[in-house]
């Protein structure tokens, strides 16, 4: 009798430009279906009376953000080695998404999302005049920075937009600002809402990335995911 899942193989894809546009339930699809497509003996779910590949995904990236870090935990009915699997997916990459990299981990490992703690993005945008690293250390300085987040719903919250932002830096040669925010549910700040709050208004954003995904060590410092 099949007692479950015989291995888990965490892919690491690029979510590059032409993808940028697709919600996270359009990329979940996406990535499935190309698990389907490499002939890897997939762990079977059934996903609205369908088969599908049983698969556990990263948190959700903002529609027309770019990724270096979109991950896709994928469960095998057999032992695959890393080089194996990644042989059978990187033959899949288009210009919508490219393998980084995969590895195999415990099939009983915490899920991507319970485990990520925070996110690094780069956000090159036209900054209005006189914003600096002064603008940003400012911010940093602050205890706190008090922000009205509008729902859908025209319910609206008051959140602290300085808390969840870990480290922030400009680098005016490229109009390039990096930030790396803490991720805990209820308390999310969006990266353009961060930049907007340091220049005083919205930058016009050219190209948002998410850079990388982190969780805290046992030291409490931020470890690649």
């Amino acid at each position: 009798m099949n007692e479950g899942p015989r291995s888990r193989i965490r892919l690491k894809f690029a979510r590059l430009a032409p993808a940028r546009e697709m919600t996270h339930l359009e990329q979940i699809k996406t990535l499935r279906s190309r698990a389907a497509a490499s002939g890897l003996r997939f762990w079977p779910a059934k996903v609205g009376g369908q088969t599908v590949p049983k698969m556990a995904f990263g948190p959700a990236v903002s529609v027309g953000h770019e990724s270096l870090c979109e991950y896709a935990d994928l469960y095998l009915e057999e032992f695959a080695r890393e080089e194996s699997a990644a042989e059978r997916v990187r033959p899949l990459d288009d210009a919508r998404f490219t393998l980084i990299s995969a590895r195999r981990i415990p099939v009983f490992f915490p899920s991507i999302e319970a485990a990520v703690n925070a996110a690094e993005y780069f956000m090159e945008a036209g900054f209005p005049e006189g914003f600096s690293g002064a603008s940003v250390d400012t911010f940093m300085a602050k205890k706190s920075v008090p922000w009205e987040k509008l729902k859908p719903s025209g319910e609206s919250r008051t959140l602290d937009a300085r808390a969840p932002v870990l480290s922030a830096s400009y680098d005016p040669a490229v109009s390039l600002l990096k930030v790396t925010l803490k991720l805990e549910p209820g308390k999310n700040v969006k990266p353009e809402t961060v930049a907007e709050l340091m220049a005083g208004v919205r930058p016009d954003f050219r190209r948002i990335v998410r850079k990388e995904l982190y969780w805290f060590g046992s030291g409490g410092k931020l470890e690649v995911f």
